[in-house]
């Protein structure tokens, strides 16, 4: 039984197109829609199996509650269901696989975690240690914790660059890419091992891009390291800067003559089973998309 978080903020009509091509027997969805966005405008993908999240959080880029997201996501599909893999994917992704293989696949590795995990500092990646060493004014603070908070960093009273250890202690940090599909038992060790440590969740609520680092951090020292592969889902940097390129026709016939391709770089070989980012004007896109999948969209439910 597949659980699939979803992390979204806008592109409705593109989200329910992504749950109509990966519904199957057994899948359920759990869908958190940042609270800054228009709430109104996901309401109709409410179903049997679609659950959206009564008290989202406002997510802020780079910001840990991102991780905020994640964890209310995990900890609401695992009292939910007695479901085995949980699929972290964002309102903007799409699979590369027809949903038949896409299950067959995970019930082939019921083990594995697939998350991409690189002890930091790694160059290679673009993981260093100053995402951790640096200290970071959350944007949720108020305008005058804020404006106190710079006036005891310029006065050095609190350091800019801290020490880790102390927070990590035995931990030996890691760093990777936002989106996996994990095991049941990988979540709940994420879940508990956050419970009981308050101050490590303290520490990198200070920290940028804790969503690349946290659980990151938790699995890389948990027993279930030895099952981690790499993650399953494509996304083009090659253009370099803060966000991956858009999904486009060149990205797309790739896709469909390339049916099972494979990543390898430093975060190891495996193959790519969903892609991101696709939007709501990416109809004609997607209509090619499904054609690769195997037929035309599937229309349990009318795209809007």
């Amino acid at each position: 039984m597949i659980a699939y978080l979803l992390l979204a903020h806008g592109n409705p009509a593109h989200l329910q197109r992504l749950i109509s091509r990966l519904r199957s027997d057994g899948t359920a969805f759990f869908i958190h829609v940042d609270k800054k966005a228009d709430q109104g405008a996901f309401s109709h993908l409410r179903a049997d199996d679609v659950t959206l999240l009564p008290a989202p959080v406002a997510v802020h880029w780079g910001d840990f509650s991102q991780v905020d997201a994640i964890l209310l996501l995990m900890t609401t599909a695992l009292a939910a269901g007695p479901f085995t893999r949980f699929v972290l994917l964002s309102g903007v992704d799409y699979p590369l696989w027809p949903t038949v293989s896409i299950d067959a696949f995970f019930a082939d590795e019921p083990d594995a975690e697939y998350i991409n995990l690189v002890p930091m500092p790694c160059a290679a990646a673009g993981k260093p240690l100053a995402r951790l060493t640096t200290y970071t004014l959350r944007p949720t603070l108020s305008p005058l914790h804020r404006l106190t908070l710079r006036v005891l960093l310029k006065a050095r009273i609190i350091p800019r660059e801290r020490d880790y250890r102390p927070a990590l202690g035995s931990l030996t940090p890691y760093g990777g890419s936002t989106w996996w599909a994990l095991t049941r038992a990988a979540c709940e060790y994420v879940v508990d091992y956050t419970g009981r440590n308050p101050g490590l969740v303290r520490f990198f609520k200070g920290t940028q891009y804790a969503d690349e680092t946290f659980l990151h951090t938790i699995l890389g020292n948990s027993p279930l390291m030895a099952n981690v592969k790499r993650n399953l889902t494509y996304t083009d940097w090659s253009a370099g800067g803060a966000s991956p390129a858009n999904m486009s026709a060149r990205h797309v016939d790739y896709f469909r003559t390339n049916t099972q391709f494979s990543a390898d770089d430093v975060y190891g070989s495996g193959p790519m089973i969903f892609a991101r980012k696709f939007s709501d004007s990416d109809d004609a896109l997607l209509q090619a998309m499904d054609a690769a999948l195997g037929g035309s969209r599937p229309d349990q439910e009318k795209i809007c």
